[in-house]
């Protein structure tokens, strides 16, 4: 099973690691140039009907809002040391917090995103 993704689109990268130590980056995101790396702990994941959604705040504010990317992770059975080239789908949500002037009601935009899946041995 897939526990490695590199996806790439619109402009940014996600590399995401499922299963590795909860200390270490499990996630990087990178858009611009900047990088911003996510623990375990710091993302969220979600099984719905269309598959696991994985997501992490980008920018959160209790005040002022903020934004989330998520992304559908494919479901991909490999073998050790195998890749293979995978499609699926981004999410960014943009929300207001109640101290927002103007508030405005969230926002979402879709980016297609391609890359590869693949297994790879992860450190405990």
């Amino acid at each position: 099973m897939a526990n490695h993704y590199v996806l790439h689109g619109a402009g940014i990268q996600i590399d995401y690691t499922v299963g590795g130590n909860p200390g270490f980056t499990a996630l990087s995101y990178t858009e611009g140039g900047t990088t911003t790396n996510f623990t375990a702990s710091q993302v969220t994941t979600d099984t719905t009907g269309l598959g696991t959604l994985v997501s992490v705040a980008l920018v959160k504010s209790v005040d002022t809002g903020g934004t989330r990317f998520g992304f559908f992770l494919p479901d991909v059975q490999v073998t050790l040391g195998q890749q293979v080239s995978v499609a699926t789908i981004g999410i960014f949500e943009m929300f207001s917090g109640p101290d927002s002037v103007p508030h405005r009601p969230a926002t979402w935009q879709c980016v297609h995103l391609r890359g590869i899946a693949q297994e790879v041995e992860v450190a405990l």
